[in-house]
């Protein structure tokens, strides 16, 4: 039950941050080159569409473009948690933009903690790119979160074809 709470937290934190960073223009991250890593071995790299996140391969469809200053690299996400049940996850993060459409990638992970996943009452149960995960409509968007290699994986994209076209 408590590893059930835990992963509610780490999706209503992903979901949060999905939200500030779709809806805050202009709002900046410290990382802002093509390839990023950090001293924990993270690597967000960015090359010719090509994106690879904690060793997760995407495809970031053409005309979009990487938004400068807005990746997340191995961000602790217990250092906001008066509760401590994020203690242990990390997050890494890309964004793209194309006129007004975004897309976000995220990761989240642990070296140290495994649990379970609980998706939002609201999600549905869906395969996308022979990923099955959960689909939640957003203000302007889609929604969709998968588990891939014991990380949670979150695409936030317009429609459901983007995130087709992003998962590799």
């Amino acid at each position: 039950m408590n590893k059930k709470i835990m992963f509610l937290g780490v999706l209503i934190l992903t979901i949060c941050i999905s939200i500030s960073v779709v809806s805050a223009e202009g709002f900046e991250w410290s990382f802002s080159t093509s390839e990023s890593s950090n001293s924990d071995g993270d690597a967000i790299t960015f090359d010719n569409g090509k994106l690879v996140i904690q060793d997760i391969e995407f495809s970031i469809p053409d005309g979009y473009k990487e938004v400068d200053n807005e990746k997340v690299l191995g961000a602790n996400l217990d250092d906001d948690d008066d509760q401590g049940s994020l203690k242990g996850f990390k997050i890494s993060a890309d964004t793209f933009k194309k006129g007004n459409d975004i897309i976000v990638v995220k990761v989240v992970y642990s070296d140290t903690t495994e649990g379970d996943y609980t998706p939002d009452d609201d999600a549905v149960t869906k395969t996308i790119s022979n990923q099955e995960g959960w689909l939640t409509q957003d203000d302007g968007g889609v929604i969709f979160t998968y588990i891939k290699d014991k990380k949670i994986v979150e695409i936030v994209a317009p429609d459901e074809e983007t995130v087709e076209s992003v998962i590799v």
